[in-house]
């Protein structure tokens, strides 16, 4: 692959991701992960697909809704490996029906496999968490 089709490949690997979060589909999203991926969510390290799987349903299980919507996004590719990150908008809704919108970020390692593109690691974190009118407080990158 050239640079160009690379790029396009982990656009598409994120909006799978995305399109699984936001249909809760556990299956979809765990394909985008490579086997022994590391999901790094708010200080904790998760180690391989099947705990982030069950991970992440536990997480999901407590909104009612979750939308994902990302933003930009930057790659390094090196040959089957690459480093990235994406900016994220969020917006959910729990099961008490409290609503809440997030600004977030991924720093990402990808992994090229049999001709596709996985995470192999995923670090996330918040930028800001609060309501809509954004008067939470907001994280200030380094």
């Amino acid at each position: 692959m050239n640079n160009i089709e690379d790029q396009l490949a982990l656009q598409g690997l994120m909006g799978a991701y995305v399109d699984a979060a936001n249909r809760r589909d556990s299956d979809a999203w765990a394909a985008t992960w490579a086997e022994d991926g590391v999901w790094c969510l708010m200080g904790m390290d998760v180690e391989g697909r099947q705990a982030m799987v069950e991970l992440w349903q536990q997480v999901m299980a407590g909104f009612e809704f979750a939308i994902l919507m990302p933003s930009s996004h930057q790659f390094v590719i090196d040959g089957d490996r690459a480093t990235g990150h994406w900016y994220l908008q969020e917006f959910t809704r729990n099961l008490e029906g409290q609503s809440m919108q997030a600004l977030s970020r991924y720093d990402d390692d990808y992994v090229r496999q049999d001709g596709r593109w996985y995470y192999q690691r995923r670090s996330y974190q918040f930028l800001y968490q609060g309501s809509g009118d954004l008067n939470g407080e907001y994280t200030p990158l380094p």
